[in-house]
């Protein structure tokens, strides 16, 4: 199996509905053991310099905390993405 991207492992705070860290498969695992994990022979990840390499802009031009963990803005970790879905629920209670 190839990956058109580098393994993603840190939640996204801008716009994607990202899991938490510990959703994410790639978190904390190798590519060895998220190979084993999902049970192919082989697994591949584009390098996050090989992605942004064919990019037209500078690297710094693009948000790569998904892959990097570098956020370009600091954020709260502590928030989580169902803060406020659990607040829109009551509505249907």
């Amino acid at each position: 199996m190839r990956v058109s991207c580098p393994p993603i492992r840190h939640p996204c705070f801008f716009g994607i509905d990202f899991p938490t860290p510990d959703e994410l498969i790639a978190n904390g695992r190798t590519v060895a053991e998220i190979r084993d994990f999902i049970e192919v022979d082989s697994l591949a990840y584009l390098s996050l310099e090989g992605m942004l390499g064919c990019l037209s802009q500078p690297p710094d031009h693009y948000c790569t905390a998904c892959w990097s963990g570098g956020y370009p803005i600091p954020v709260d970790l502590s928030v989580s993405k169902f803060g406020l879905e659990r607040h829109q629920m009551k509505m249907f209670e």
